[in-house]
């Protein structure tokens, strides 16, 4: 399942609750060490709800973390494919 606005304005405690999610879009870092491609698998831990700006709409948040390091927080629109 990816990301959706409308599904998320219906049903925001289901953010709530996912555990693992995939990278939908390339994420790149400052440095280039710590870029994740997509497709890869991260483990998801909900933080809050924010304003996204580039998108104008609140979205739910995420720690994210692979292998046992923390990547930092991610809007849900960067990730798809999310599982309980």
């Amino acid at each position: 399942m990816s990301y959706d606005p409308k599904d998320f304005a219906a049903n925001p405690r289901k953010y709530e609750l996912y555990k693992t999610a995939v990278v939908a879009r390339h994420i790149f870092t400052e440095d280039g060490a710590d870029d994740l491609a997509p497709g890869t698998i991260l483990r998801v831990k909900f933080h809050c709800v924010a304003r996204n700006q580039l998108y104008r709409r609140d979205e739910p948040v995420y720690l994210c973390e692979s292998a046992g390091k923390d990547h930092g927080y991610f809007y849900a629109s960067t990730l798809e494919n999310f599982v309980l």
